[in-house]
């Protein structure tokens, strides 16, 4: 019995060691790491929930307090703006944003292999959560770098301001726009602004320069309504099959261009999907109004009279009674220079080319927060030192690997360091 029991407490002994690679030993190690231990913490702040932004406002709060930098929280439409500021050498250049959002999309957890807000590790070093990419990770990037800078005592000569946002996944309306508004903002002498890039599948890094337009159109078709049992021929669903078929021709006819998109020119098409459809009110009632809200983004290509006309074609198409409502309707997305007219482009990118890296520029597929930025006149790029990774925007089980993140920390150092020291015009 004796032998018994030391056989099987060798072959846990085995067993034990022989799970304890080398690998494993390294991850630990990795998540040890205060930066990643500073991410996942922001990364379980479930900012799906605009209630618990103030968890997010607290959390910078004790940040900027740590690496030394001045805090201060602004309210321009009922959400909080976080900035948190490193005075330049000379402060009266014009400074430089480090721009990310707070606010992420909801997640269901049914569709995600570990929870959305638990920032999971799994043993590839991978990160899952809710905002890995979008955009926690660059807000984490910006702060770790700016305390690399600090301890190393590098004299900057413009101010950073490193700015959050509270809502630029609903349109920036309590956020980005109200507050560029304000004499605070103005304040800040924003020069040029860093913000939101995307993930790249690929060794080279993707810098946007100009956002498509968004419009959030909702569409109400109207009909005669009544009990369940009748059939009268002017219901409601037969306006909304039309406007939908019409809609949907015009769809797949923007999914067969898409064809010879690739990651960096998907920005330079248009695109459409219908993502709600409300109405009834029992299941033995019939109703009286449908209302379709749907998602179009188009790029600086397109006209955007010409895409009103569209719309109202395919309301006039589903019947009399049917109304236009726009949620969202940007008619102009203005560009950053990115050729040698532009000292902050020219410097981003010979920073990022003397590290070994390629950017690759296009227009950004989706509107960010820098789509306010650049309408002001502030020249603004979109960059996430995201290599190797695929994008999940938006998607179940969106992640991001250590390395990748920690890699992004060691690129911001030089970039934020090359910007903030740009001599002056």
């Amino acid at each position: 019995m004796a032998y018994n029991n030391l056989l099987l407490l060798f072959f846990v002994l085995v067993l034990t060691s022989a799970s304890m690679s080398p690998v494993s030993n390294e991850l630990q190690q990795k998540l040890k790491n205060p930066a990643v231990v500073k991410f996942r913490e922001y990364l379980r702040i479930d900012t799906s929930r605009s209630e618990h932004l103030h968890q997010a406002v607290e959390f910078w709060k004790r940040q900027a307090s740590e690496v030394g930098l001045d805090f201060a929280v602004y309210f321009p439409a009922g959400k909080p703006v976080c900035v948190l500021t490193r005075v330049g050498a000379n402060p009266a250049l014009p400074s430089i944003m480090l721009n990310s959002h707070m606010d992420v999309v909801e997640a269901d957890p049914t569709e995600w292999t570990y929870p959305p807000f638990a920032a999971h590790v799994d043993d590839d070093g991978n990160i899952f959560a809710r905002g890995t990419q979008d955009t926690k990770d660059i807000a984490i990037q910006y702060l770790e770098a700016v305390r690399r800078i600090n301890a190393q005592n590098v004299t900057l000569q413009r101010t950073i301001h490193i700015t959050l946002m509270p809502d630029e996944e609903t349109g920036g309306f309590q956020g980005i726009r109200p507050f560029i508004k304000t004499p605070e903002f103005k304040a800040l002498n924003i020069g040029f602004a860093l913000d939101e890039g995307g993930a790249s599948p690929t060794d080279d890094m993707f810098a946007t320069y100009q956002d498509r337009r968004a419009w959030s159109i909702a569409i109400t078709v109207n009909g005669v309504g009544g009990h369940g049992s009748t059939m009268a021929s002017d219901v409601a669903i037969k306006k909304l099959q039309r406007l939908i078929n019409v809609m949907m021709e015009y769809r797949e006819m923007l999914e067969k261009a898409l064809e010879s998109a690739d990651k960096a020119t998907y920005g330079l098409y248009p695109t459409l999907n219908i993502d709600m459809i409300n109405g009834g009110m029992a299941p033995n009632v019939i109703p009286e109004t449908f209302t379709l809200v749907a998602d179009m983004r188009f790029p600086p290509t397109e006209n955007a009279t010409d895409m009103l006309s569209l719309v109202y074609s395919w309301a006039a198409f589903a019947g009399n009674g049917t109304t236009v409502k726009f949620l969202r309707r940007e008619m102009e997305s203005l560009a950053t220079p990115i050729d040698e007219s532009n000292p902050y482009w020219v410097t981003m990118n010979k920073t990022i080319t003397d590290l070994g890296y390629r950017l690759i520029t296009g227009v950004c597929p989706g509107t960010t927060d820098m789509f306010d930025i650049r309408n002001i006149g502030i020249p603004a790029i979109g960059f996430a030192p995201e290599r190797w990774t695929i994008s999940r925007l938006h998607q179940p089980n969106e992640y991001l690997n250590i390395d990748v993140f920690l890699e992004g920390i060691d690129i911001y150092v030089p970039l934020i360091t090359n910007l903030a020291n740009l001599p002056e015009k």
